[in-house]
């Protein structure tokens, strides 16, 4: 991969395709292979997009500066990434954490954005996710990062839908192999502490929700009818707020869907971009 220094941050991207650009942001720890692997990078390409993908701070290859981050960094550093490639106007998606990324790059850089596309993210702060993050926050206090087994199974049973954790030990067992090496994403300890307490700042922050008014661009809320934290109706209530807003829910997937439902995912996302 590429990199680029956005405020001595080096954040590296990688550039595929070409066409009207679409920028890919990803969730907590989220490297931007699993965009390739999931397929849905090349179903963007195929479709005649140019894509770029990157590795937010703390996530390897990237460089991971001392925690916390905020969500205002976050964005900062995505908006250094376009300008130094000269992208306007793309359409930028976001999963989970690489959600408030694009929504909050929406409103500060709106130059940057021509359409919006926010994946398990968009909505307002629900119990089980309070609680998560409290879960997070005194776990990082004590050890100062989460400890992996306790990731991984925090990200085994948000991303499988309920009835493959329930009866399908097979896929559960492969998720869980997948999942031992998550540690390896982070840049360092500094990375995985850094994302969770700017997520935990974004998602109790009590003006958040009415500051989507100001989101100009046509924006797409995808939803997951299994996710536990961010469930279809969040994303409803985010699209009665945005002034061009709309809602896709993808069937029988849980938090993780665009890996486990990637076909339908890409196809929820590709007829929007066609229409935007």
């Amino acid at each position: 991969m590429e990199s680029v220094a956005v405020g001595g941050v080096r954040i590296a991207y990688e550039r595929v395709g070409s066409g009207r650009p679409v920028v890919l942001s990803g969730g907590t720890g989220m490297p931007p292979v699993a965009w390739e692997l999931c397929g849905l990078r090349d179903a963007l390409v195929a479709r005649g997009h140019e894509v770029v993908t990157y590795a937010a701070r703390g996530v390897a290859p990237s460089d991971a500066p001392p925690a916390p981050y905020t969500m205002a960094g976050l964005a900062g550093d995505l908006a250094g990434l376009m300008d130094h490639l000269g992208i306007r106007g793309a359409a930028v998606v976001g999963y989970s954490l690489g959600s408030f990324t694009a929504e909050l790059l929406a409103r500060t850089r709106p130059d940057l954005v021509g359409a919006l596309v926010l994946m398990a993210g968009a909505g307002p702060l629900t119990g089980v996710v309070d609680a998560v993050l409290d879960a997070e926050a005194e776990l990082v206090g004590l050890l100062g990062h989460l400890p992996p087994a306790f990731a991984a199974l925090q990200t085994l049973l948000s991303t499988l839908p309920p009835l493959v954790l329930r009866d399908d030990a097979g896929e559960v067992a492969a998720w869980r192999e997948l999942l031992g090496g998550q540690e390896a994403v982070w840049a360092s300890q500094d990375g995985e502490a850094g994302q969770s307490a700017a997520s935990r700042v974004w998602l109790r922050d009590p003006d958040r929700m009415a500051a989507l008014a100001g989101i100009r661009a046509r924006t797409l809320a995808v939803a997951f009818e299994h996710d536990l934290y961010f469930p279809p109706w969040t994303g409803a209530e985010a699209v009665r707020l945005l002034p061009r807003g709309e809602l896709a829910v993808v069937a029988g997937a849980a938090h993780g869907g665009v890996l486990t439902h990637s076909g339908a995912t890409a196809e929820v996302l590709l007829q929007f971009l066609d229409r935007a």
